[in-house]
């Protein structure tokens, strides 16, 4: 018996040694990041649950912390969701994502002018839209969450197409997509070589985060006199593996759903998501069908070295109902224009792209970040009097090298960076009368290519004190070969031809002064271009090819302040701005006739003049015991103060030419105000309630007509909350346009129907509407 004891006693310390590792801690080393950007969060809290150890990230988002397997972190920063992570086994480097809040949003890191900082150190006025704010809508409808930012108005042509985005006045000037302005999708250009924005390719309901940088941006990202649109779409969690499903199902057909698998270790992060949408609309002849497939991944190989991939594709069709006159509204507002429906108008859209960006940290001051890409687009869109059939592929690049030294007296930031964008557009054109097709009307290939090289400098001139300065040098070039020339009789006019745009320096200058740690002010005078886009130099209805067109440019002067009160929990940005513009492209409009097509002319013969007044404020409430977490009031408004300086319908000087100088400009509404209100329980109980108010606004350049004002009501109400250790769920209902307004969300500017002189409307649904979802996840 004496020999078993001492048997146990023995090996009593080898048991001890064998189960030490259960209990032993292990030094952890990460870094907390924003993953829309890869940049450092400083100052992030990391905490283990339940304890009162805990670290703070240094300047690079770095931290060091002792922690067991076993162990949950808290990571938390302002301005930014909080997030768990449970430390593993294996776990000895860790790299930590933290999503944007929509509260202090004046602490979020966005790109900013080629160097990433956040919002209230950048010398500009940014709008930011983060995952909180698209959760509070549907999400499906762009308009709903984005117009929430002063100086930013969406406008879209069908219940899911068509969107076009305004930013202070710029970005209506067509009917058809977007002009004035660039569009990113994770770093890959939305923007076309010509300046053309399309976005029906793009699944709002997957984005995580819209940054808008409003007002002229040339001098970092070329092509955008009316500001930048960068989406991102939604990542991952590092260390956590989840299966989602979503559905969706409202009015008027509608039924959505995603599909979502999550998947990421300690360094990397994997979604895949899958979207399906169907939508029949309020109209006759405007069903949507879209389905949408993004792949999103994140892997940080090394403290110095990230990479991220994008991969999309999105096959839609959304039939088009056409726009009725004014009249035609109010007595059939679910109409159809008859001739829309004869020949079953409907853009239809299979897509594709990919990127992958590369960050590399050189040294502690040096870095880079480069992303490539490369995307295809068929679309066929048949239209009242006719069908284009367009086939594109497009690719590029951009870099941008940056060196910071916060150790010096000046603090000096340095960046110098390029892009590169190239189409390649094969555009054929044919009549079409009651669905038969006619003769081809044009053949076109156009080859669009623009590329920018950009530089920016900061310099502390001051402990308060900011001083900013950079510049870029643009080109646009545009080769056209027209393959009727060589079919057609010798009288034919040969449309080929190469236009290449004089190059355009665009400087910036600004300063910003750092009143207190939460407020700032700041003074910038930036200039801008836009290029006129393809389908202004082409005429694709008659295929005649305008080269006398130069871009638009504007010289802008902007002062503003950000901040924060009452211990963070007041936030507030204002700004005004003055801008003027000249060489302004003005459509003019030609209806159709027995021997050709209506179609749209644009010339060169106007200066406008655009004054600006952009506040945001919003106050958040957050009860440390109770039974309310969060109360959210927030109110947004635009001023605008837009006329024609001086402003003609055509440069031709005869006695045909409209003076329009004086007039206000059309499709501009005066004064929009934007409010909402959100309400959290504790219990997992939510109320988000949305106000959009639009004024009164002229439609036609002689300001004969406008379009009246109106005001929208949405709201929603939902239960979110985990389910045991594993499952989570969310159920909601909303109703948007709770007070059944007629409206229309998109007007053909500057064209009166020929036949009545009454302006041509877009009516969504003059009924209030209702949806309701729900979503499960399992994480593993």
């Amino acid at each position: 018996m004496k020999f078993i004891y001492l048997r146990y006693f023995i090996f009593l310390p080898f048991f001890f040694l064998l189960g030490a590792p259960l209990f032993a801690q292990t030094t952890i080393t990460g870094r907390v990041v924003d993953p829309t950007n890869s940049q450092p969060i400083a100052g992030a809290t990391v905490l283990i649950s339940g304890t009162s150890r805990g670290t703070t990230a240094n300047d690079k988002g770095q931290f060091e912390l002792s922690a067991s397997e076993g162990d949950q972190l808290q990571v938390s920063a302002i301005g930014y969701q909080t997030q768990t992570v449970k430390i593993k086994a294996t776990t000895r480097t860790l790299t930590i994502e933290l999503e944007s809040s929509n509260i202090d949003l004046n602490e979020v890191i966005v790109s900013g002018y080629s160097t990433p900082q956040t919002i209230q150190r950048t010398a500009g006025a940014v709008g930011l839209v983060t995952s909180r704010d698209i959760q509070r809508t549907s999400g499906i409808h762009l308009q709903n969450f984005v117009n929430l930012i002063p100086g930013v108005k969406v406008e879209m042509r069908t219940v899911a197409a068509g969107n076009r985005i305004v930013i202070r006045g710029y970005g209506n000037q067509t009917n058809f997509n977007g002009v004035g302005y660039k569009a990113y999708l994770n770093d890959i250009p939305l923007t076309d070589g010509d300046g053309t924005t399309f976005l029906d390719d793009v699944d709002f309901t997957n984005l995580s985060r819209v940054e808008i940088i409003k007002g002229p941006a040339s001098s970092s990202y070329g092509n955008a006199l009316g500001g930048v649109v960068n989406f991102y779409t939604e990542r991952a969690p590092i260390g956590k593996t989840s299966v989602s499903q979503q559905v969706m199902a409202g009015s008027y057909g509608l039924f959505r759903t995603n599909t979502s698998i999550k998947t990421g270790s300690d360094n990397t992060s994997l979604n895949i998501n899958y979207g399906h949408q169907k939508y029949d609309g309020f109209r006759l002849h405007g069903t949507s069908k879209k389905d949408f497939l993004n792949i999103t991944s994140d892997t940080y190989l090394s403290q110095k070295r990230s990479m991220s991939v994008f991969v999309g594709y999105t096959n839609s069709y959304d039939l088009l109902s056409g726009q009725v006159d004014s009249l035609n509204l109010i007595v059939h507002p679910d109409t159809a224009e008859v001739a829309y429906i004869a020949n079953n108008a409907s853009i239809k859209t299979e897509s594709a792209r990919a990127g992958i960006s590369h960050n590399y940290q050189f040294t502690d001051r040096f870095s880079n970040k480069t992303t490539v890409f490369v995307g295809g687009q068929i679309i066929d869109q048949p239209f009242a009097a006719g069908v284009n059939k367009t086939n594109k592929f497009k690719f590029g690049g951009r870099t941008v090298f940056t060196y910071t030294n916060d150790a010096s007296a000046l603090k000096p930031t340095f960046s110098i960076g390029a892009e590169f964008l190239k189409n390649f557009n094969y555009a054929k054109g044919y009549g079409l009368s009651n669905g038969i097709l006619g003769a081809l009307r044009s053949d076109l290939e156009v080859q669009a290519m623009q590329y920018n090289v950009f530089a920016q400098a900061a310099l502390q001139l001051a402990p308060k004190l900011t001083l900013s300065a950079g510049a870029g040098l643009n080109f646009v070039e545009y080769g056209i070969t027209d393959m009727r020339a060589s079919t057609t009789t010798p009288a034919y006019v040969n449309a080929s031809g190469y236009k290449r745009f004089d190059s355009v320096l665009t400087p910036r200058v600004a300063v910003s002064y750092q009143a207190t740690d939460n407020v700032s002010f700041y003074a910038s005078a930036s200039q801008g271009y836009s290029a006129p886009a393809t389908n202004q130099v082409v005429i694709a209805q008659t295929g005649v090819v305008n080269y006398n067109l130069r871009p638009e440019t504007g010289t802008s002067y902007e002062i503003g302040s950000k901040g924060s009160l009452l211990t963070k929990a007041l936030t507030y940005e204002i700004a005004y701005f003055s801008m003027a513009v000249t060489d302004k492209l003005i459509p003019q409009n030609f209806p159709a006739t027995p021997t050709s097509p209506a179609y749209t002319l644009t010339t060169n013969a106007g200066k406008v003049q655009h004054n600006g007044l952009e506040l945001a404020v919003q106050y958040a409430y957050r009860p440390g015991t109770g039974a309310i977490s969060l109360i959210r009031p927030f109110v947004s408004y635009t001023y605008s103060d837009f006329y024609y300086k001086d402003y003609k319908s055509d440069n031709n000087g005869d006695a045909k030419t409209i003076n329009y100088t004086g007039k206000k400009e059309s499709g501009i509404a005066p004064n929009l105000l934007n409010a909402g209100f959100d309400l959290e329980v504790r219990s997992g109980f939510y109320l988000n309630g949305t106000m959009m108010y639009v004024d009164k606004m002229p439609i036609t350049l002689a300001n004969d007509h406008f379009a009246k004002a109106y005001t929208l009501i949405n709201g929603k109400v939902g239960y979110r909350s985990a389910l045991g250790n594993h499952f989570s769920l969310d159920v909601y209902v909303g109703s948007d346009n709770m007070l059944s307004s007629t409206y229309s969300s998109l007007i053909f500017l500057n064209l009166p129907n020929p036949a009545n002189n009454r302006p041509l409307f877009f009516n969504p649904a003059p009924k209030i509407t209702f949806y309701s979802g729900a979503m499960l996840k399992y994480t593993f």
